[in-house]
């Protein structure tokens, strides 16, 4: 019987430490967010007309097939399309307002947006989707 209260106890002390969150585990989405919020009253389809992600061509609007991040000139997942495959720094062109992203890699894959300096603006875990992702502060996306 004691020895049975030994392993409950044991087992309960385990359970007890992996369910506490620490620092060695926080990730780009444990960041603050800035510039990302709810669809915006003055956002446009006008806000990126020339907009580009150096070395990716946009392409037309379509399905988001796994592996790979989705930008968007838009809000809600329209206007032009870049897909962003690479473990790399992209660098942002001509973004000046609303659009939005959405994180399609592979399980435990990150996507950084980051501002001129290369600090970190937020973070979206594979599987995250926003709509509205303000671009006017960022200037390079950082996968992986």
């Amino acid at each position: 019987m004691k020895l049975r209260m030994l392993l409950i106890a044991a087992f309960a002390a385990l359970i007890a430490t992996l369910a506490v969150p620490s620092a060695a585990t926080a990730g780009p989405a444990d960041q603050p967010v800035v510039s990302v919020a709810a669809q915006p009253a003055n956002a446009t389809a006008a806000d990126n007309p020339n907009a580009g992600i150096s070395g990716v061509a946009s392409q037309a609007l379509g399905p988001c097939p796994y592996g790979a991040t989705y930008v968007y000139t838009d809000t809600y997942f329209g206007g032009r399309m870049f897909v962003l495959y690479q473990c790399r720094w992209y660098s942002l062109t001509n973004w000046n307002g609303w659009g939005s992203i959405y994180n399609n890699q592979t399980w435990g894959a990150w996507a950084d947006i980051m501002d001129r300096n290369g600090n970190p603006i937020r973070g979206f875990s594979s599987g995250v989707a926003w709509e509205a992702v303000d671009f006017s502060p960022v200037w390079y996306i950082r996968m992986c």
